[in-house]
This record gives C-alpha cells, structure tokens and sequence, in this order.
C-alpha cells in the first residue's frame, strides 16, 4: 500500500528522516565509550535512547520504502536505495543479536551501520535529492576512514590475542 495523498514529498522527508536518526544512531555508538565513562550510571538511558532512534530511523525508512516500492529497480540508484534498505533490515536483527548477547555482533553491526548510511547518502544525492554532493563524499569519506580504523583497532586486537595465547 502506498500513500498517494500524501505525495511524494513526504515519502523523500521520511527517507531524510530515516538517514538523519539512523547517522545519529552511529554516531552515538561511536563515542558511547565516552559516554559511559563520563556517566557510568546512565547505560541503561544510552541504550533505551539509542533503540528509540534506531526504531524511528527505521519506521521513516518503511514509509520510506513503501512509497516508492514499485521505483524501477534496474535504475541502479533506485537500486542502492533497496539494498541500503536490506543492509539496514541485517543491522536491525544483528543489534537483536547484540542484545541477545551473541559474540561479534557488535562489530558486524557497526560495520554495516556505516554501510548502510553511504547507500543511502549516496541513493539519496544521485537521484538528484537535497543533499549536496560535497556533503555526501564527507559523510562518505569520514565513514572510510572510520570503518578502515576500526578495522585496524580490530585487527590489532586479534594479533594481540594471538600472540598472548601462544
């Protein structure tokens, strides 16, 4: 079901909306070490915070999605705005699994947070939408050089852990 009365413009806010509480999501989770040594007592807060913004980005990028579901998916623009929407579905169960306790749930979930917001930044900006492209390959290359650090920080641990349990 899509909803013509309401137009396609509120169909492209809800996507803006989608991007704008999924981006603060990462970005809460990035500085959420400092944050919990800074207000140890608040983790439980953080995280309640953090799965309301999560389940607003979400629903917006339904409404999102169920707008536009019948857009032409051999438009490869339109094309990264589905798999940006089926990345985010796997961020959503693997944050499950992260509440659920699972081992390495938390890296694949950040990881593709990061993902999952360049699709959509860059969905959003080749479609010809109001963002800008500058503001896009920033936010594109600042999620670059944060996934790559990560995943130096991550290997750096492995290596450790290796070397230690020789």
């Amino acid at each position: 079901m899509s909803y013509p009365e309401l137009g396609i413009g509120f169909a492209d806010l809800a996507g803006f909306l989608a991007l704008i509480f999924i981006a603060i999501t990462a970005i809460l989770m990035f500085v959420k070490k400092r944050l919990f040594t800074k207000y140890p007592s608040q983790r439980g807060l953080f995280n309640k915070v953090h799965i309301a913004l999560a389940s607003l980005g979400g629903g917006f990028l339904l409404i999102h999605a169920d707008y536009f579901i019948h857009a032409p998916i051999s438009n490869f623009w339109i094309f990264l705005g589905y798999l940006s929407t089926a990345v985010a579905l796997i961020v959503w169960f693997s944050g499950f699994s992260f509440l659920e306790k699972q081992k390495y749930s938390i890296i694949y979930h950040g990881s593709l947070s990061l993902a999952a917001i360049s699709l959509m930044a860059i969905h959003s900006v080749e479609l010809g939408f109001n963002i800008s492209i500058w503001l896009s390959e920033l936010v594109v290359a600042s999620i670059v050089v944060i996934t790559f650090s990560r995943a130096i920080q991550h290997g750096i641990k492995i290596l450790v852990s290796v070397r230690d349990s020789k």
